[in-house]
């Protein structure tokens, strides 16, 4: 995925992960990734999605270091993952993240700056570069005991960006959120985007990440099948196309005959693989004796592209 100008910020060679779990007495193996491979560049948002117990999570800690895979390997920005180069260009979210409640927003800040080796300046510095970028004012000196979802994720991605990483994996980071969070969130990553990190994102909104990126893996039963290898969103669609009269007769001279999704005296439906394709097809349906009211290209959406993978592989 990506341009092959942009380096290599992730980079995943047939992953396997096997989970040992007792089932009815017995210990048996649970595949939670099965023989995963993929690449994301620098300047890059991919996002991750499928559905749930799909692997996104496991793939997302496997690559952040935080569990070893069974079979594979992964590298980051160049160097294998759980390495201490790998983790300095890092930063991770987690789904659900859990603070000591005891202490404040800027103490948990300043505590993850110094395990990163900073000075106080520079974590100083940066902590209140974090409070601009993610609006955390109203509640940088409350204890996190009193924060709300919203405010622990804004405070989890503060913490994921105190190094500056060149790869950020974010899992769900809009729970919580708000509108205008989200807004925020969208606006933020797109910067960073353009400054060149890449940013893989774990997300059940689909619609956010319409917003963001068309680059998407997605994931089902541990598997990854690419959009790329499949059906692109935002490409495929269907035309409807509003007839005069005679639609089965003239839906029976199309070819294939099997793109024509659904039909009526006065209506067709068609599938597109490719809009570029429109105006041949158009013309057939004129010569084929066509008398056209109207043409309308409805593109199938990233959730509509989901739910059809879904079905697909089930």
């Amino acid at each position: 995925m990506g341009s092959e100008g942009n380096s290599t910020a992730v980079e995943c060679r047939q992953l396997t992960k096997v989970f040992q779990r007792l089932l009815e007495g017995r210990a048996k193996a649970v595949y939670a990734l099965r023989d995963v491979s993929l690449t994301v560049r620098q300047g890059q948002i991919v996002g991750l999605i499928g559905p749930n117990g799909a692997g996104k999570s496991t793939l997302l800690n496997l690559i952040a270091g935080l569990i070893l895979p069974s079979e594979g390997a992964v590298t980051v920005c160049g160097h294998p993952a759980r390495s201490i180069a790998a983790r300095r260009g890092l930063g991770y979210m987690p789904e659900h993240p859990v603070f000591p409640g005891l202490y404040t927003a800027r103490a948990i800040l300043r505590y993850h700056g110094a395990l990163l080796g900073y000075s106080a300046a520079v974590i100083a510095q940066r902590t209140d570069k974090s409070i601009e970028q993610l609006q955390m004012q109203e509640f940088i000196d409350r204890p996190a005991s009193d924060f709300s979802q919203g405010m622990k994720q804004r405070l989890a991605l503060a913490v994921a960006l105190l190094n500056d990483p060149q790869l950020l994996l974010l899992d769900e980071p809009s729970n919580g959120l708000d509108p205008v969070g989200i807004i925020q969130l969208r606006d933020l990553l797109k910067r960073l985007r353009d400054f060149g990190a890449a940013i893989v994102i774990s997300s059940h909104r689909l619609g956010e990440l319409e917003k963001m990126t068309c680059d998407y893996l997605f994931m089902h039963r541990g598997r990854i099948v690419s959009f790329a290898d499949t059906i692109a969103a935002g490409q495929a669609g269907k035309l409807h196309v509003e007839l005069v009269s005679g639609g089965r007769q003239i839906a029976d001279k199309l070819s294939p005959p099997d793109c024509v999704l659904e039909v009526s005296d006065t209506e067709l439906v068609v599938g597109i693989n490719d809009p570029d394709k429109v105006p041949d097809l158009v013309s057939e349906l004129v010569q084929g004796g066509a008398r056209i009211r109207s043409v309308l290209l409805q593109r199938e959406d990233i959730e509509q592209v989901f739910l059809r993978l879904c079905k697909e592989g089930t």
